[in-house]
């Protein structure tokens, strides 16, 4: 299987358990008044502001090991989630450069598994680095999702933050989104950054 199909396989698996964990979560008093802190993950190598503290799985993609699927979400209530996944290549291993048609295939991939329509999709700018977002919508369960990839050396990182309608557009998708930085090596910035949203012939 190429790289290209496992980084589709494992953007499914994400979107297919993102929120059956969620749906099952009772509101808390975090979820009424989230306190928003950086949470650090050198060993991840990145950083990011969350409502709470995030839990931590590890988990090898099926078929695919020495492949990891690292997720770190933190689920307020039944409809908001806010998740970084890194999946971790084996040295050397990762797609570089990833192409427009590389992360259009992971956001599409994400946008079918979790049962909801691509609304925007383009390169952007995330952490410095060019990266791709989009924004997708779940008309059903009215649930908004904006999608963030970043490729950094051997590692993917794939953030989600999904919530009521217009979520994507909001202001704490966006923080979400724009408290994400790199650490160590692949903090440097490579380009000036570009506007989200930007569609793939821009």
């Amino acid at each position: 299987m190429t790289m290209r199909r496992v980084i589709l396989a494992s953007a499914l698996l994400l979107a297919a358990t993102a929120f059956a964990g969620a749906e099952e979560q009772p509101q808390t008093d975090e979820a009424a008044d989230p306190q928003w802190t950086e949470f650090s993950a050198p060993d991840r190598g990145f950083a990011a502001s969350f409502p709470g503290k995030p839990t931590v799985a590890s988990t090898p993609v099926e078929g695919q090991n020495p492949l990891l699927q690292h997720q770190f979400q933190v689920e307020l209530d039944e409809d908001r989630v806010y998740t970084v996944v890194v999946f971790e290549y084996p040295a050397g291993r990762a797609p570089n450069p990833p192409d427009n048609e590389y992360f259009s295939n992971v956001v599409t991939a994400y946008a079918k598994g979790s049962e909801a329509r691509l609304r925007t999709k383009g390169p952007a700018t995330i952490a410095g680095r060019p990266g791709y977002e989009a924004r997708a919508d779940d008309a059903k369960r009215k649930i908004s999702h904006l999608l963030d990839l970043v490729p950094a050396g051997d590692r993917i990182y794939l953030l989600v933050s999904a919530g009521p309608k217009a979520h994507a557009t909001g202001e704490d998708a966006q923080n979400f989104r724009d408290s994400f930085r790199l650490l160590g090596d692949d903090a440097k910035p490579t380009e000036e950054p570009k506007e989200p949203g930007q569609s793939d012939s821009e």
